[in-house]
């Protein structure tokens, strides 16, 4: 039985956009089946929206810059170009969200689940990915300067085409493709599908150049 909440007693904090507002108290009062959040290009900022059951939400282009989506539902929602600085995804669905071009810097998604999230050309420096699942997920051409995915599982993922994280540490990566990956990395990660062997130093630098990585450094 879902968790999830969805009535408006539920929002812990309304956006302070009076159109936001409306569209909000609008879906929360839609209780037809298959009825969803249509937010696109609005403003968030100010809101609470945590465990709310949020999925399929069209909130492209939006303003969600420090918006708390704490243990919400966002699976398969359209958050493409959304801006979602320092937002709080932490312990949220997202599996197969669509995030392209989104500008999540410094955003926490720690413990998140984006199974097959479209990340591609989303910026997400700084960003906390902690202990995320990000299996299948798509990163291609995504900024990573300086993103944490210590203990992320990244298995069957797509990175690629620019600038690799900082933090790896941890973190699961069989079956990963980072065709033109760069920068520096800190290891070691897992390579195998059960998780039990780990490589460092030289020896992942060679394993991420047999995956299609254009130039990466282990440094750690």
């Amino acid at each position: 039985m879902s968790t999830y909440k969805r009535t408006s007693g539920d929002v812990l904090c309304w956006p302070d956009s009076p159109d936001a507002r409306q569209a909000l108290a609008e879906w929360l009062a839609d209780s037809s089946a298959g009825a969803y959040l249509s937010g696109d290009a609005l403003d968030f900022r100010g809101a609470d929206l945590s465990r709310l059951d949020l999925a399929g939400a069209c909130i492209a282009g939006s303003r969600l810059v420090s918006v708390r989506f704490v243990e919400a539902n966002l699976g398969a929602a359209n958050l493409t170009n959304a801006e979602l600085r320092g937002a709080d995804f932490s312990f949220a669905d997202l599996a197969k969200a669509d995030m392209v071009g989104c500008a999540a810097g410094g955003a926490r998604f720690r413990s998140a689940r984006l199974f097959a999230v479209q990340l591609d050309d989303a910026v997400l420096g700084s960003a906390d990915l902690g202990h995320a699942i990000l299996n299948s997920a798509k990163l291609y051409r995504t900024d990573l300067r300086g993103a944490n995915l210590e203990f992320a599982s990244l298995r069957w993922s797509t990175l690629g085409g620019t600038s690799m994280p900082t933090v790896l540490s941890g973190a699961r990566m069989f079956g990963c493709q980072l065709d033109g990956a760069k920068g520096a990395v800190v290891g070691p990660v897992f390579v195998d599908e059960g998780a039990t062997r780990s490589l460092g130093g030289g020896e992942l630098e060679a394993w991420l150049s047999a995956r299609g990585a254009e130039s990466v450094r282990v440094v750690g």
